[in-house]
């Protein structure tokens, strides 16, 4: 069987400083960028997280997006597979037991490495993807400093963002390979081996809705389920989670 070709990261477009990754990218995008094109910065001085939330991006992380082109790009699996891919990159190149806490965060010694935020934009999804990799911690603001974390402050050295880059699309790669083909339950299997957030008790705010339990699994959809001896699971499909004790795995 020929080998698959290599779909992300072929078109790489590195910048200084920009404003967003994923704004730049969406631009590029209706200027006829193809599907894989991945626009990497040294700096964000416009970074942004998930609801709204400003995302510091100082020099010494790994900023970057990906455009991809699913069948349906708001599918909240697309996230998934890509944040699988990149804990799995992060483990590859450092060591470190990066987890994944649903839906988007990179976790590390229960302090946050880094997290992805995906955006729809039919036909396109902009996966935006930030990676506190050497990143001084006295560079983010205040507020963030305590639940923080770089790679390079857990392992005790600085480590190689080149190589750091070259695995996390190398794996994204493959996990949304492995996503398009259809092979969700083997995506959704990784998840839930890196996962911080299941078995642990957790509250969920989705709106204005409180949601407190155990987070039990995720669906075949990449919903989180919080139940507990009393009560049938709910699914939830967005919402911030806080995990109320523990660390968690892994």
């Amino acid at each position: 069987m020929p080998e698959r070709a290599r779909l992300i990261g072929e078109t790489l477009l590195r910048v200084d400083r920009v404003g967003s990754t994923n704004d730049l990218l969406r631009s590029l995008a209706q200027h006829g960028a193809h599907e894989g094109t991945v626009a990497l910065a040294r700096e964000q001085t416009g970074g942004r997280g998930r609801m709204g939330r400003t995302w510091a991006s100082p020099p010494g992380g790994l900023w970057l997006s990906i455009l991809l082109r699913p069948d349906d790009p708001a599918d909240p699996r697309v996230g998934l597979a890509a944040a699988v891919g990149v804990a799995e990159a992060l483990r590859r190149v450092s060591g470190a037991e990066v987890g994944l806490k649903w839906p988007n965060d990179l976790v590390l010694h229960g302090r946050k490495v880094g997290g992805l935020l995906v955006e729809s934009v039919p036909p396109w999804a902009v996966v935006g993807i930030g990676v506190n990799v050497n990143v001084d911690r006295a560079l983010f603001p205040a507020e963030i400093r305590a639940v923080a974390i770089s790679l390079a402050e857990a392992v005790g050295a600085e480590v190689d963002i080149e190589e750091v880059l070259r695995a996390v699309l190398a794996e994204v790669d493959e996990a949304h390979a492995a996503y398009r083909a259809g092979r969700i339950d083997d995506v959704l299997a990784r998840w839930r081996r890196f996962s911080v957030t299941l078995g642990q008790p957790v509250r969920v705010q989705s709106g204005e809705r409180i949601i407190e339990g155990i987070a039990l699994d995720i669906d075949a959809d990449g919903a989180l389920l919080v139940g507990d001896a009393d009560h049938p699971p709910t699914r939830v499909v967005g919402g911030d989670v806080t995990v109320l004790r523990g660390g968690g795995r892994p």
